[in-house]
């Protein structure tokens, strides 16, 4: 089964997927660095040319293109719980795990962040607010189980991922 990062921009799935990935010794997996890799173009490219839809139309793809194995560390995108299809897709294949931060965390790694993250530069601190609000049912729903990362400590995190996923039964673990 796949263990699989979900949660908003900023909450630490690229650093605790590569994290757990280095300690277990498993393959890791970033889902937005999949799609620029598939389409020779940057995410801001991509949501410039394509805008959104079209940023997770390719987002899709790249989950549904990856190929199944066991192992898998999983970092997928912040928005990818808005398209159905992947959020099913990655209950289908493993342990979603959600980190959940606050929004004060959230924007203060977030604010300065806009070259890189396309919709920081486009929506601003209110516009994100309102996003992370309407995403957060989203994230619950997918999750199995939820992470609070707002003092994320990689190591500590990750014990608890293992320790979850060992016992399979969905929680609100605070690490």
């Amino acid at each position: 089964m796949w263990t699989i990062f979900i949660g908003f921009m900023g909450s630490g799935k690229t650093t605790l997927g590569n994290r757990l990935g280095a300690i277990m010794h498993r393959p890791v997996a970033d889902l937005d660095h999949l799609v620029s890799l598939r389409g020779n173009k940057t995410i801001p490219e991509i949501f410039r040319e394509e805008g959104e839809a079209g940023f997770r139309d390719r987002e899709l793809e790249a989950l549904l293109a990856l190929p199944p194995q066991d192992d898998l560390i999983l970092s997928s995108g912040g928005g990818i719980v808005e398209i159905p299809r992947a959020a099913s897709a990655l209950r289908e294949r493993g342990s979603v795990f959600w980190l959940d931060l606050s929004w004060r965390a959230a924007w203060s790694r977030l604010r300065d962040t806009a070259p890189e993250r396309p919709l920081v530069a486009d929506l601003g601190e209110e516009g994100l607010r309102a996003l992370y609000i309407r995403r957060r049912p989203m994230y619950a729903a997918a999750a199995d189980f939820r992470l609070r990362s707002d003092r994320m400590d990689p190591d500590r995190l990750g014990r608890a991922v293992v320790t979850a996923a060992l016992s399979r039964q969905g929680a609100d673990i605070r690490a």
